[in-house]
């Protein structure tokens, strides 16, 4: 763990705690502790706790950071107010609804801006979609991008909304468990159409979701800060249910790791057990959303248990990536509805759009799953 990281980590316990933030230790720069913060979106947090003792204004750091953590705070305000809006307009217009993720924790955190949202996760029956577009673009919000499991609308200056008709990709190992995710669902009192999982499914699909992350391509700080955020608010979750469906998603001992991770780090202070560094490593090295070359890696690493020619491993990787199924490719091409026919034409369309729009991360992505297409092992 580097010298910022593991500051980054003390200061936060600190604010937690509310006990005195610790100064800056020699050997690490300002600079360097707002580069490692941001990278962990949590750099309006570490602001907030250096602000505390308020020496660090003569750094020309300082300013920018000022300015970020401003930035931050609207953007907080601006995506709150949205995310109201937008439940008020779907659920008014009929629409089933379950917010999820960032747009409930969020406001767990002590402060507002403390906890960052880079977008807003919203779960829709798949049949609402086209009503659900109609009120989302008559709301100011425009289309911006076709997932197969969720598509993004973006309304300037600071909302990205990501609707979801389900909570994982087909891919994931855990998207089977996630199928019926609307049985979990309890009314929220007082708004028809509105939607959300019990304190103990959130809970379940935080660590589903960050163990998506960390075996693709990692996850930060902020996913365990998460956690701790979570465990102080509701420190009365039925234990026996979580550890039936833990055992159920093959997550035991995940969930185990990540809360003795989130106790040293940010209750206790205690020395990380040897048996939990490499999660505490993979963390630290990762960012808020991991990187490519990682999650290439790990993709090629599961592949290459079950396939050991390369060949075989190469196709096995990009044909479920680039060939999707009709029902998926209707939603990024409506025509396929009137005319299914016409698939493996926008099969060569997608792949020729990712080559020109992505250029770079298609054309690195390509060479990363060669080089790891070839490792034995």
């Amino acid at each position: 763990m580097t010298q910022a990281a593991d500051y980054t980590i003390r200061l936060i316990r600190a604010l937690l705690q509310e006990q005195p933030v610790p100064p800056i230790p020699e050997g690490i720069s300002l600079g360097e502790l707002f580069d490692f913060s941001k990278s962990h979106s949590v750099e309006a947090l570490v602001f907030r706790g250096l602000a505390a003792p308020g020496s660090y204004s003569a750094d020309p750091v300082w300013a920018q950071w000022e300015q970020r953590s401003n930035q931050l705070l609207a953007q907080s305000i601006v995506q709150l107010q949205e995310r109201d809006d937008i439940i008020r307009n779907l659920t008014d217009a009929g629409i089933d609804l379950m917010p999820v993720k960032g747009c409930w924790l969020k406001e767990l955190y002590p402060e507002l801006s403390d906890r960052q949202m880079s977008d807003l996760d919203m779960l829709i029956h798949p049949a609402d979609t086209p009503s659900a577009e109609a009120v989302l673009l008559g709301m100011g919000f425009r289309k911006d991008e076709v997932c197969f499991h969720h598509t993004t609308y973006i309304k300037p200056p600071y909302t990205a909304l990501e609707l979801h008709t389900c909570l994982l990709p087909d891919t994931d190992a855990h998207g089977a468990y996630y199928e019926s995710v609307w049985d979990r669902a309890v009314p929220v009192e007082g708004t028809p159409r509105l939607y959300r999982l019990t304190p103990e499914d959130e809970y379940l699909y935080y660590l589903v979701h960050l163990h998506m992350h960390m075996t693709e391509g990692g996850s930060g700080l902020r996913s365990i800060l998460d956690h701790t955020i979570y465990s102080r608010c509701f420190p009365d979750l039925n234990a026996a249910y979580l550890e039936t469906e833990l055992e159920t998603l093959g997550l035991s001992e995940f969930a185990r790791q990540v809360r003795a991770l989130s106790r040293c780090w940010f209750e206790t202070g205690a020395p990380v057990p040897g048996a939990i560094e490499p999660l505490a490593r993979a963390v630290c090295t990762a960012g808020t959303y991991g990187t490519l070359e990682t999650r290439t890696h790990n993709r090629m690493a599961r592949l290459r248990q079950k396939r050991r020619n390369p060949v075989t491993r190469f196709f096995a990787y990009s044909l479920p990536r680039f060939f999707r199924p009709l029902s998926e490719m209707k939603r990024r091409y409506p025509v396929l509805e009137k005319a299914p026919l016409l698939l493996p034409v926008f099969w060569v369309v997608r792949m020729v759009s990712m080559m020109l729009h992505n250029e770079k991360s298609f054309w690195q992505h390509l060479g990363l799953v060669f080089r790891e297409g070839g490792r034995h092992g």
